[in-house]
């Protein structure tokens, strides 16, 4: 069986566990911290980071490389497009999600969850304010120019992109931040039914659950 180190919380293992969800594999989580300094874990990802996917004797990091491995293993219900332009559109938003727009959203994450709730550290209001008037607008912009009315942020099907973007959201959230309808109004509408879909919803009580036995 496919096993997967990481915590939950982090908006890079999530999407991998949803990437499996979605392709209906079963697989075993290994809750790892980042960082996480034993001799074993930086035998699987030399940089420390998380998550990486261990199959029998091999191993690779990084939430993108995982789902490329994961698209490749198990053709099944394809997170990327086959046609190249459509591929090549998932693989930026891919990108540009689990960079700039986790850079924003981690902001609110950090300071109003990790820092109050984890780290009995007080909450810095103006790397909040920064965030609210500088780094999310850019970012909130582009892509309310992005996504569609109804449907995926590419296509028909759901893609990288979707399983990238929404994670990020979801650590925003857990920070009380949510995206704000008048200005973004097809954004909120594509997260509101993200958030609501079978995989999302059936994929966030389990990881309640592991939050939940990690104490």
């Amino acid at each position: 069986m496919l096993k997967i180190y990481g915590i939950p919380l982090s908006p890079f293992v999530r999407k991998v566990h949803w990437a499996l969800a979605h392709k209906e594999v079963e697989f075993e989580s290994i809750p790892t911290m980042p960082g996480d300094s034993s001799e074993n874990f930086r035998a699987l990802s030399p940089l420390g980071k998380i998550p990486v996917l261990q199959e029998d004797d091999f191993s690779v990091p990084d939430s993108s490389i995982i789902l490329r491995y994961l698209d490749a293993k198990f053709p099944q219900n394809p997170l990327y497009p086959s046609a190249a332009q459509d591929n090549a559109l998932v693989s930026w938003l891919e990108e540009f999600a689990d960079t700039k727009l986790v850079e924003g959203c981690s902001v609110f994450f950090r300071e109003r969850f990790v820092n109050p709730k984890m780290m009995n550290k007080p909450t810095e209001q103006s790397a909040i304010d920064n965030a609210q008037a500088n780094l999310m607008p850019p970012l909130l912009d582009y892509l309310e120019s992005t996504v569609a009315e109804n449907g995926y942020f590419c296509g028909d099907a759901l893609s990288a992109a979707d399983l990238s973007i929404t994670s990020a959201f979801v650590n925003a959230q857990y920070g009380d931040y949510q995206v704000d309808k008048t200005n973004y109004p097809k954004l909120a509408g594509y997260l509101e039914r993200a958030m609501q879909s079978p995989l999302v919803q059936g994929q966030m009580e389990k990881e309640q659950a592991i939050m939940k036995s990690m104490g």
